[in-house]
């Protein structure tokens, strides 16, 4: 199950305009031209560079549906992105993305690298202005005071290249703040939350909610995000150096929502189908005050098919094992699937003596509304909870 959500995870985030392509996604990724930064600070241009990741992703200008072609702009590039089989089937129902070929498609390419390269020939007109403004700064005032200034510059960005490559950008810190999320109306605390993305101010996270027969799933929520988060700096942080992958226009969190909670819920139910397939106990008690046996139960039905009667055999004994009753108590439905049911029987005809100390049902035989009744094997008897 784990394997499966993380997965749809995986496809929610890179299926989106500002997603991360590489080889789970996508056959090959060449950057038609990019545009990177050397070491005298200008920008240089490169040709037909085949990269292994694609980040950052600002536009999908055009698609080539018969090669499986996505062209897209980062911020420093061009790039052609081979999509696996599956992924081109979403982005060819993209209506937000031109589909085209042949001159036009060339054009397309031709007006975004055009577009590309004015703007890093501009940038690095401003760069060769700003070298020649520093050097005359610096003869007319202090030196060092500008290489601080670039030092300090550069541990910025040294401290942000190394929080990129020690974080997790889906584990945002949130500092115990309360999380109400608008869907489920429950409060979570965390010292950090597992994100999907933020859109309008809102936090998309995902928690993991304890089910039954030690059973679990995950559960994806929506919260506003509080004053008191937005004042702590490591939230704050956090959310600048990871806001191209945070905050994603062309996801619809609404939707992926649904479609999770719905996926996960439903592996979580045919897990316990498969583990009892006749139902399970909630809970169930015994007592023998005055010698006389009192029992109750709760029973869920995972059948299809509606329980008349649940009969539940017993058998009591003392604490070196010695039988002192047995017997049954039938509780009467309908109890149709998914539902659960409670019986009660503060009174009864079996006695027991004092020493008795230990109740164990022996068997369970369900009648189903058409008179046919079902043994349930020893392997399919679940308990959610041991005996109160």
């Amino acid at each position: 199950m784990k394997r499966s959500i993380l997965f749809l995870l995986l496809f929610l985030t890179c299926a989106c305009a500002r997603a991360q392509y590489n080889a789970y996604n996508s056959f090959n990724r060449m950057m038609i031209v990019s545009w990177e930064r050397g070491s005298d600070g200008y920008y240089h241009r490169i040709e037909n560079k085949m990269v292994d990741e694609v980040f950052g992703v600002m536009k999908n200008y055009a698609y080539d549906k018969k090669a499986r072609n996505l062209y897209v702009l980062t911020p420093n590039a061009n790039v052609m992105i081979t999509l696996e089989k599956d992924y081109a089937k979403v982005v060819k129902k993209n209506k937000m993305i031109p589909q085209l070929k042949g001159e036009d498609l060339n054009k397309a390419i031709e007006t975004q690298t055009e577009a590309l390269d004015n703007r890093f020939q501009l940038l690095n007109e401003q760069w060769r202005k700003h070298i020649e403004d520093s050097i005359a700064k610096a003869r007319a005032d202090s030196i060092e005071r500008v290489r601080e200034h670039e030092r300090q510059l550069a541990a910025r960005r040294k401290a942000a290249l190394m929080y990129r490559n020690t974080h997790n950008w889906r584990m945002v810190p949130t500092d115990n703040v309360d999380l109400y999320c608008t869907d489920c109306e429950k409060t979570f605390s965390d010292d950090s939350t597992f994100c999907i993305g933020m859109r309008n101010d809102s936090l998309y996270f995902i928690t993991t909610v304890e089910g039954d027969l030690d059973e679990s799933y995950l559960k994806m929520h929506v919260a506003s995000i509080p004053e008191e988060l937005k004042d702590k700096s490591n939230f704050m942080y956090h959310c600048d150096i990871f806001r191209d992958s945070l905050s994603v226009d062309t996801l619809d969190y609404a939707g992926a929502m649904g479609y999770i909670n719905y996926e996960a819920f439903n592996n979580y139910v045919s897990r316990m189908k498969n583990k009892a397939p006749y139902g399970f106990f909630e809970k169930w008690s015994w007592g023998n005050e005055y010698s006389m046996v009192t029992f109750d139960f709760t029973y869920t039905n995972l059948n299809a098919k509606t329980i008349k009667y649940i009969t539940v055999f017993f058998k009591i004994t003392n604490d070196v094992g010695d039988v002192d009753c047995t017997g049954h108590f039938i509780g009467t439905g309908p109890l149709k699937q998914y539902e659960t049911a409670s019986w009660d029987w503060d009174s009864s005809t079996y006695f027991t003596s004092g020493d008795s100390s230990k109740m164990k049902i022996t068997r369970v035989v369900l009648t189903w509304m058409n008179g046919k009744k079902q043994a349930i094997p020893d392997n399919y008897l679940w308990f959610n909870e041991d005996e109160d």
